[in-house]
């Protein structure tokens, strides 16, 4: 076997084993990034559903309301705050889709990609400073919308008021625990550091 046929076959199965090496550094890399990919894509959908969600619950629950006897100073004051704090709050939500919009795992390398959710993760702490602003203008709007349905009496002022400490705290402190998931996804990228970059 002449020197230039065995150089020649050994080239040749030099880029198989190059092209092996980079199918499985393909496979890996997909294999990796399904796990991040599917909470990012989760967080995504959530963004859009909470732009969605809020104006079809303020509908069901105020359709009945919207009656000619019921349109007093009260109403029409409860549907600017209502509106207003439903503007704000799909303001937020429209904001935060952008963010998780502009992270591609695929084309961003492994920091790029972990900046990206850290920056969407100071943005998610600061809803519940959002949240002490607009939630009491969505509630107050809401109870001004239905003032006329409800009978003011010692129980109905106390289910107004507990509800209302119970739903504020729970928006105050559910960009914290849900912090954790963002946490755990920042992990997961960074994790992905060691086998893809």
């Amino acid at each position: 076997m002449e020197y230039d046929e065995l150089k020649s076959m050994w080239d040749k199965y030099d880029d198989k084993l190059n092209n092996l090496e980079r199918l499985n550094k393909k496979l890996i890399r997909e294999t990796l990034l399904m796990k991040p990919r599917r909470k990012l894509n989760w967080q995504k959908y959530s963004s859009i559903y909470r732009i969605i969600l809020l104006p079809v619950i303020l509908i069901l629950v105020f359709h009945p309301l919207f009656k000619v006897s019921n349109l007093d100073f009260n109403f029409f004051l409860g549907c600017i705050l209502t509106i207003g704090g439903m503007v704000y709050v799909t303001l937020l939500n429209l904001k935060s889709y952008l963010i998780l919009k502009r992270i591609d795992l695929d084309s961003d390398t492994v920091l790029e990609s972990a900046s990206k959710v850290a920056d969407y993760k100071i943005f998610y702490n600061s809803r519940g400073k959002h949240s002490i602003v607009y939630y009491p203008i969505l509630y107050a709007g809401a109870i001004l919308i239905a003032w006329k349905g409800f009978n003011f009496d010692t129980k109905t002022i106390a289910f107004i008021i507990i509800y209302f400490i119970i739903t504020y705290a729970i928006n105050i402190k559910s960009p914290k625990i849900y912090g954790g998931r963002l946490k755990r996804l920042e992990k997961d990228i960074i994790d992905l550091k060691e086998y893809i970059d």
